[in-house]
């Protein structure tokens, strides 16, 4: 595998906070150039140029984080393209500096706090698809889940403090507690209506990616 794919498979772990989709599935990464020295340059886009500051904040911060891992690397460069506040964003980036640091008066706290909002409701839209893969949820356990969403719930719990293991659980709520059987009715509904929100913003912000850039796709 080249430098650059795997430069561009860090990326694809990187996940947008609130549509809960990697980066690179979305089209969000404008542009990736790898020199023989083992320069990286990255430049993300998003669908408007009014995106939150706070979202594309954690996407440049989170994408910078996944490529750093990489071993051997030259200079390393994330830059917001077309972002209002991207000069903020990728000044406070470049230094390795926090969300406060970018928007002097807001707190890292508040960012940790809005990060975690979206992977509970990530969590619940990801169960949602897998309630009907097993017959008795309530008693199912986590381990009988399989597939990428089994896979994406249980790094969502890990992310979020909750139980991860294969004997917790297969099913809990947005607070890490266990669903119970007469909880699953309205669990499915409220993880369908979940899912169904997250699926429709995703396709606006393609759509509007396309619309922005008169193209489609992701670097490659």
């Amino acid at each position: 595998m080249t430098l650059r794919s795997r430069v561009l498979e860090q990326l694809g772990t990187v996940y947008d906070p609130e549509l809960d989709e990697p980066i690179t599935t979305l089209g969000f990464v404008g542009s990736l150039v790898v020199t023989n020295a083992g320069d990286v340059s990255v430049r993300l886009r998003l669908p408007t140029p009014q995106c939150a500051p706070n979202f594309a904040f954690l996407m440049a911060a989170d994408a910078r984080a996944a490529v750093d891992r990489l071993p051997g690397l030259g200079k390393v460069l994330i830059e917001l393209e077309d972002h209002y506040t991207g000069e903020e964003i990728n000044a406070a980036i470049d230094r390795g500096d926090g969300f406060s640091s970018a928007f002097p008066g807001e707190t890292r706290g508040e960012l940790d706090a809005l990060r975690a909002l979206f992977q509970r409701k990530a969590l619940v839209a990801r169960q949602g698809r897998l309630l009907d893969s097993v017959a008795d949820p309530a008693a199912a356990r986590l381990g009988d889940l399989t597939g990428p969403d089994a896979e994406r719930c249980r790094a969502l719990r890990r992310e979020l403090g909750y139980d991860a293991g294969d004997a917790s659980p297969a099913f809990v709520k947005g607070d890490g507690t266990p669903v119970t059987a007469d909880e699953i009715p309205r669990f499915k509904r409220m993880a369908s209506l979940t899912s169904l929100s997250l699926e429709t913003n995703g396709g606006m912000c393609r759509d509007l990616l396309r619309v922005r850039y008169a193209e489609e796709g992701v670097a490659a």
